[in-house]
């Protein structure tokens, strides 16, 4: 399979740095090298080169707004290059707000076809609020859907577009995304409940799989951004995750979360960058 790899080296929809070091924690844990030995051909096209000038506050509606929005804008008009010809393209962020350029990007090629399918402990649609200041990473899917009074153009996503899988907890809002939770995920079993995802979505679809990987617990994952007791061990997040890739409808995937501060002897880059190659190398080539 022949792959292009991309950083997008971010945090401004965090509160913390961290998760922008994380393009470069799994380019040295091995992760080309990895992909390799699973036989696929890997492109490092390096990181996006992001402004010289993102703003960081804490006022509100939105942690240091307009940086989030300059780097939606910037990987809007990137993504436009990432998800044509027949090469698998392999996402490294960065905090997870980068969804909202990546998947308007993936709506530009793909008008009809596009698809969002997200493996999240969280469902990220807090709605801004001027009381508060809260960072883009928890509102990436609000904006996708609601978010035209800041974000100008419209994203062109509906609810019916996306899916989300592994969150803690169904939310008392969900805006009409479909949600398999953590719990609804072991009672019907990992293998059939992505196979039951799989079949919900059109057959001609274009998925973008957005993967963050606090929908690991921390004993999994303790390097995630904001790690918790609950969520998938790392067999399941495998056998999830590497289900979902094995379908040739998806043509990218995005990794997020991942935060390089909290991983001082470079063991969990190493167990990701693991993980990532074990799920991709059951995709086949992609025609597009």
């Amino acid at each position: 399979m022949n792959l292009s790899l991309i950083g997008i080296p971010i945090f401004s929809g965090a509160y913390v740095s961290g998760t922008e070091l994380a393009p470069e924690a799994l380019r040295a844990a091995g992760l080309v090298s990895r992909l390799q030995e699973k036989e696929m051909y890997v492109t490092d096209h390096g990181n996006v080169k992001l402004p010289d000038y993102l703003p960081r506050h804490n006022i509100p509606p939105v942690r240091n707004w307009p940086a989030p929005r300059m780097v939606w804008d910037l990987l809007r008009t990137e993504a436009q290059g990432w998800f044509r010809g027949n090469e698998f393209t392999l996402l490294l962020g960065g905090d997870c707000s980068l969804v909202v350029g990546t998947a308007a990007g993936l709506k530009r090629v793909f008008p009809e076809q596009a698809y969002l399918l997200v493996i999240d402990g969280h469902l990220d649609t807090m709605k801004p609020s001027s009381s508060r200041c809260i960072g883009a990473a928890g509102m990436g899917l609000w904006f996708l859907l609601h978010g035209t009074e800041m974000w100008v153009e419209p994203s062109g996503w509906t609810p019916e577009q996306i899916s989300v899988a592994g969150v803690q907890k169904m939310p008392d809002e969900t805006y009409g995304i479909p949600i398999t939770t953590l719990q609804q995920l072991r009672e019907t079993g990992i293998a059939e409940s992505a196979d039951s995802l799989l079949r919900s979505i059109p057959a001609d679809a274009k998925i973008l799989v957005h993967f963050d990987v606090d929908v690991m617990h921390k004993e999994a994952m303790p390097a995630a951004y904001s790690p918790s007791k609950t969520g998938l061990g790392m067999e399941e997040a495998e056998e999830l995750l590497g289900r979902i890739l094995s379908d040739e409808r998806v043509v990218g995937l995005e990794v997020t979360e991942f935060s390089a501060l909290r991983d001082t002897t470079g063991e969990q880059g190493a167990r990701l960058a693991s993980l990532l190659a074990d799920c991709l190398k059951y995709r086949k080539v992609v025609s597009r």
